[in-house]
């Protein structure tokens, strides 16, 4: 009986060393046939690609897109639309592999295939449309790829607006579920890109992970700019109060749904919808939900425009400190003082003197202050002299964005030019009692002490 036990379970340890080894050799193949891919020996890649196939089909995935990144090559290289569709058909060949092999990946080529259709003419639009249709009502997360959200926004709204069959309330049931659809690809990439970031302290990045960071800021900028021109395009057709009531009837089911909250809280206030409840409703949702700069910010920008310039403050305060990166941290400071600028000079002076701190290379803020000394006018019962005298302070506060930022030279002179034509003259300085070396001290949101110069 031992022995029977001991023969099974070498017998068992044989077949998984056996296919261990076998996996370890696909591996090694399909590494090999990566690099035939990024050589871009196309015609080689596509020979190694179907005895690989065969061998090692359910090994990697990555196996399916080098073949689809070579066959692509083929169709835009090809020169009639017979050949084109050979390539396409070859390419579709390579889908329903996948598909065989890994189950999961049908619903994504589905997509592919219709943006391969659309994009070769290979199909006409209404074919398209109903794949790409067929694939959001099974699975919208599958839309990841900026292409496939902006194509089936586009087919999608040309059809509501050519009125086919879509009414309004479907319309903008589409609209919300597209936009969440964005948010949700950008989460998805910003949160593999912290992933990796951490990872990177601590150990070294495969060259995958490393070309994903490097592409990261790039995919997000433009599913931001796909998001902007959805919203864009559809804003005609909606008002505040239609938003409103689509937002309003569906908080309920969502209102756990972070990337949903937070297509509805940048949808409404793309579309000025500051007023809303549900956009209040929404934001302060989000920020419990997913406490972040942006969704800190966003409490900031309504309490703001509630006129609570303290509970702003706090919101925008702890935008910053939830920011990682100094440069954006910096950018968080220098938009809340662009906000508070006309409303509340002492705090823009504080949130611009913050910028500077997290990047003193921010040349706009120095900029920024020059223009608020050179601006003021009766505040702070500032004599005429001492307004005038003020500009000297804004000299040297301006020529700070020069040493920040080089390209800024331009920009710096010219306001320097401006500011020294309505300096205090000779006899001004003489009349307020002034003369070199003497200091003017400011008080109020200026705070500041400007020692007078020689004058010429």
């Amino acid at each position: 009986m031992i022995k029977k036990n001991l023969t099974a379970f070498l017998f068992i340890a044989s077949v998984f060393t056996a296919v261990a080894q076998q996996t370890s050799k696909c591996e090694e193949q399909i590494a090999a046939f990566e690099q035939t891919v990024k050589a871009e020996k196309y015609d080689d890649a596509l020979q190694q690609f179907e005895g690989l196939v065969k061998k090692c089909p359910n090994v990697d995935e990555k196996l399916y897109a080098l073949a689809e990144t070579a066959l692509v090559y083929k169709i835009e290289s090809a020169q009639t639309k017979e050949l084109r569709q050979q390539y396409a058909d070859s390419i579709f060949g390579v889908y329903g592999l996948h598909n065989k092999n890994f189950p999961k990946a049908k619903n994504t080529n589905n997509i592919n295939k219709a943006l391969i259709q659309s994009d070769y003419r290979l199909a006409d639009e209404k074919e398209v449309f109903k794949a790409l249709d067929a694939a959001f009502i099974l699975q919208p997360h599958d839309y990841t790829d900026y292409r496939a959200i902006e194509a089936y926004y586009n087919i999608y709204l040309k059809r509501f607006e050519a009125g086919q069959e879509i009414t309004l309330t479907d319309f903008t049931e589409k609209f919300g579920a597209i936009s969440t659809q964005v948010m949700y690809a950008k989460n998805r990439i910003a949160d593999r890109q912290n992933q990796l970031k951490l990872k990177k302290e601590t150990e070294p990045l495969t060259q995958e992970e490393k070309d994903f960071l490097a592409r990261a800021n790039k995919d997000i900028d433009v599913l931001t700019a796909v998001g902007e021109n959805v919203d864009r395009q559809s804003s005609k057709h909606f008002s505040c109060k239609g938003l409103e009531e689509y937002y309003t009837a569906n908080f309920e089911k969502n209102k756990e749904n972070s990337d949903w909250l937070e297509a509805l809280v940048n949808v409404m206030f793309l579309n000025r919808c500051y007023e809303s409840e549900v956009l209040a409703k929404g934001a302060v949702a989000l920020y419990e939900l997913k406490p972040s700069a942006q969704s800190a910010f966003n409490m900031g920008t309504i309490e703001l425009r509630k006129n609570n310039i303290d509970g702003a403050a706090e919101y925008f305060d702890k935008s910053a400190q939830l920011e990682t990166d100094a440069d954006q941290k910096a950018e968080v400071y220098y938009k809340v003082a662009g906000i508070l600028r006309n409303s509340d000079k002492a705090r823009a002076k504080e949130y611009i003197l913050k910028t500077v701190k997290a990047n003193p290379k921010k040349a706009r803020a120095y900029i920024f202050l020059a223009e608020m000394y050179a601006s003021v006018t009766k505040e702070c019962n500032v004599t005429d002299f001492e307004r005038k005298a003020l500009l000297w302070l804004a000299i040297d506060t301006v020529k700070k964005a020069e040493e920040a930022d080089v390209k800024y030279k331009g920009t710096v002179a010219s306001m320097i030019e401006n500011y020294e034509k309505r300096l205090p003259n000779r006899d001004e300085v003489k009349e307020a009692g002034k003369r070199k070396g003497d200091e003017i001290v400011y008080g109020c949101w200026i705070n500041e002490t400007v020692t007078v110069p020689k004058v010429k």
